[in-house]
């Protein structure tokens, strides 16, 4: 169980769990729409408060204000489905091409209170994470500083939302590697080494970017292999 340093949110980490990418036989003409639409998106700004970090951080309506614009010009939409079982919250989302190709991911997690109110803000909290980790969104600062704010070397999960993408790029580089080299004794703790010293944005990006390919031959997407690994190391 851990805090959302953002919105002070409890969340169970250890019984989130994220399914297999799922996707249209083709994605080609949606890949370019999105291409596209991540060229055109700004960021989405941090226009809420946590009083009790004393932080600031970008809320739904923020994230979707970064993606509304971008996306309905290149025939982009967004669906999510909240389901669920007992004791469990589920959100799928999916973006969809207006040639009809999409893709589609399933979001899970246990909210700490199973009343109405518990419920509601778990969805919210899974719909932020889960659209912006699709989109590619991310959160900058309002005062447009947020590009020469230094970069945290703490692997401790801390107030900065400031992604490196190169950083992200080399550690999914880093993580499908680790996947083909199939390696069953040392692969769960190489994982746990990779993804423990990133902060949660860095975390879902991470997620996003392994999520778009996968082994050759191989029906489950990288991230599905390296999220196993995971889960034998936290056994």
């Amino acid at each position: 169980m851990s805090v959302d340093t953002e919105t002070g949110e409890v969340v169970r980490e250890d019984k989130a769990t994220i399914s297999d990418f799922e996707c249209s036989q083709d994605i080609a003409e949606l890949s370019k729409a999105l291409c596209k639409a991540q060229g055109a998106m700004k960021g989405a700004v941090k226009d809420s408060s946590n009083p009790f970090f004393k932080s600031k951080y970008a809320d739904l309506s923020a994230v979707w204000d970064d993606v509304r614009e971008p996306f309905a010009k290149h025939g982009l939409s967004v669906i999510q489905m909240p389901t669920g079982g007992v004791g469990n919250v589920s959100l799928v989302t999916q973006i969809t091409h207006d040639s009809g190709q999409w893709i589609r991911s399933k979001l899970t997690m246990v909210p700490v209170k199973t009343d109405p109110q518990g419920i509601g803000s778990c969805i919210t909290y899974a719909r932020r994470y889960a659209l912006a980790a699709m989109a590619g969104v991310y959160q900058i600062d309002d005062d447009g500083n947020q590009a020469s704010a230094p970069q945290q070397k703490t692997g401790r999960v801390d107030d900065s939302v400031y992604i490196d993408e190169g950083k992200i790029q080399e550690l999914a580089q880093d993580a499908r590697h680790l996947v083909d080299m199939d390696n069953e004794e040392d692969g769960p703790k190489a994982a746990r080494e990779l993804y423990e010293p990133l902060n949660t944005d860095e975390r879902m990006r991470l997620q996003a970017v392994m999520k778009y390919s996968a082994p050759e031959g191989c029906k489950q997407t990288y991230w599905a292999i390296f999220h196993k690994h995971l889960q034998k190391a936290a056994k």
